[in-house]
């Protein structure tokens, strides 16, 4: 059980790292999310490296950039189909020397033809499982070719229409009685103003002056 300075001792080293900070590095860490599923160790053999399958493998994963997993199984088709092209190639190569080697009376002019004379049909069954590996691994490529242009073609993903904005409406606090507003008195009607009459005063000639009061010239 870890003590309580070992697990602050991991928590600060922890905050020390940031990843990769090459180029080189960030693209290896770019592919970090989708691995291949080839079992390298189960692929080697004693005769084989496994370094070389492993580079292999790494170099097909930065050509191609699987980004689902149909597109990793098809570049894993194409890591193997490479790898058995090699061993095939390897081991045409490993059975014209053990005839030639193993032959009793090699011939010293006409090596090879005395070695595809003798294993006519081991040749005949290396190039069949060549002609087929072949084969299968240009299939993978053009799989993964027509898989890889319908996923650039494929339309963006349509974003849900966004609701009109509805206003909001904040109900009342519990408890609170809203102020009733006071009506305003009324007001009250205009009254239309009368201009006061000015008694007329009636003089000698009966006319009305306004505004005058005539007195009699008659004395008592």
């Amino acid at each position: 059980m870890s003590t309580l300075r070992q697990i602050e001792a991991n928590r600060r080293n922890s905050q020390k790292s940031t990843g990769p900070t090459s180029v080189a590095g960030k693209a290896a860490s770019s592919m970090n999310a989708l691995k291949t599923g080839i079992h390298a160790k189960s692929l080697v053999l004693p005769s084989e490296k496994l370094a070389d399958l492993e580079l292999l493998i790494a170099e097909y994963y930065q050509r191609h950039h699987p980004a689902s997993p149909e597109a990793r199984a098809l570049v894993d088709d194409l890591i193997y189909c490479e790898w058995l092209q090699r061993r095939l190639r390897a081991a045409e190569t490993q059975l014209w020397a053990y005839d030639h080697r193993d032959s009793f009376e090699p011939h010293d002019k006409y090596p090879l033809g005395q070695t595809a004379s003798h294993k006519s049909k081991a040749f005949g069954q290396l190039q069949w499982r060549f002609n087929c590996t072949r084969r299968a691994s240009q299939r993978a490529l053009q799989d993964l070719k027509e898989l890889q242009a319908e996923a650039q073609a494929a339309p963006p993903a349509l974003q849900p229409p966004s609701l009109p904005h509805s206003p909001q409406i904040t109900s009342p606090q519990i408890g609170f009685v809203p102020a009733i507003p006071t009506p305003a008195p009324p007001r009250p009607a205009p009254t239309t103003s009368l201009k006061p009459q000015i008694p007329l005063a009636t003089g000698y000639n009966g006319v009305g002056i306004p505004g005058t009061v005539f007195r009699s010239s008659i004395l008592p």
